[in-house]
């Protein structure tokens, strides 16, 4: 039996919520209240503090926390309920018990196990406990339930890479694209502001080129690969606060130009650039992955060995994701460059 591991549990957590949280700010705008998610990712930086605890000390907060928790339930209780899901069909995890159960049992154990994981704050406390319960690495409640988190399938080179591949892109482009919606039906962007006088200035392609290549390398290493080292919290806010920011931008560019616009002036780049964005989040997994896995063997008193293993699993996949993101963002910004997308 291989048991998974704490960085398993957590990048399938931030997979999961990273598209509920998009998907409650969609339900929250479409009942005609404040979406405080969205708010809070774009004024993160001046005082995050401040901003967080504003969710919690709103009416319109409450009610994007309430809507969060019923989608969260009624995700997790389908994935349950099916056996399908982030967990199981990426990351090949199954919660066994360590007792015969049947299966209206199991069924009953799990739908409370799943009220607990649908309010983070709750699912936080609960799984700190893996810390005490080590030896099987279980929460409060799988400890008192004898539940167990188990892998299915024997972890591979290929399923390692493939497993951080599709988490980053489930987090990217759900989040992108619900904000795209929002921004595009919901609460639809202004107009971009407009002279009418056409600039005759000369175009410099390479320096347009260095200069979009410098801001999405910025961007990528910065904000997204580096967002590891703060335990992924760095890359998760700096997901949100870039998409939107990019949503906001499509949406008027297309009220301003129409959907023409975006096929001619953004598509064409738009899955090289992404597809970058994608691997760079993928770097920030495993360096969350390798200083989650030393506080594992810390926990589990191994001597470091399964630590030293993980690193040495996970390094291939570090450069070679590096490798792909760079060469990606260089191809997306050839492409822009070749475009003169701000020569319409």
């Amino acid at each position: 039996m291989n048991l998974m591991n704490i960085s398993g549990r957590f990048i399938i957590y931030v997979t999961e919520q990273s598209f509920l949280i998009s998907l409650t700010s969609l339900v929250a705008m479409e009942l005609n209240i404040k979406a405080v998610f969205l708010g809070f990712f774009i004024a993160y930086r001046i005082d995050f503090v401040t901003g967080f605890l504003h969710i919690f000390d709103t009416y319109s907060g409450i009610y994007n926390l309430i809507i969060l928790f019923i989608l969260s339930f009624v995700y997790y209780s389908i994935e349950s309920k099916t056996n399908h899901g982030i967990a199981e069909d990426i990351f090949k995890s199954k919660i066994i018990s360590k007792y015969q159960l049947t299966k209206k049992e199991i069924m009953s154990v799990l739908l409370i196990r799943d009220l607990i994981r649908s309010f983070f704050i709750s699912c936080i406390v609960n799984s700190l406990f893996a810390l005490k319960y080590n030896k099987l690495l279980q929460s409060y409640y799988d400890h008192r339930h004898n539940l167990v988190s188990i892998i299915n399938k024997d972890e591979n080179r290929k399923s390692l890479f493939l497993k951080y591949v599709y988490s980053s892109m489930i987090m990217y482009y759900s989040i992108f694209f619900i904000l795209l919606i929002i921004y595009t039906f919901i609460d639809p962007s202004s107009p971009l502001a407009s002279s009418g006088v056409k600039s005759k200035s000369a175009f410099h392609y390479w320096v347009f080129f260095k200069s979009i290549l410098n801001n999405n390398l910025t961007l990528d290493i910065s904000e997204y690969m580096i967002g590891g080292f703060s335990l992924f919290v760095g890359t998760f806010i700096e997901l949100f606060s870039s998409n939107i920011y990019e949503a906001v931008i499509i949406s008027s560019m297309d009220s301003t130009h129409g959907f023409s616009s975006f096929v001619k002036f953004i598509l064409p780049q738009f899955f090289p650039e992404t597809m970058g964005y994608v691997f760079g989040m993928s770097i920030a997994l495993i360096i969350t992955d390798i200083i989650l896995s030393f506080i594992q063997s810390l926990v589990k008193n191994e001597k470091s060995e399964y630590f030293t293993k993980r690193v040495h699993d996970l390094s291939y996949n570090l450069v070679f994701y590096f490798l792909l993101s760079v060469s990606l963002l260089i191809v997306g910004a050839l492409i822009e460059s070749s475009l003169g997308i701000y020569n319409f």
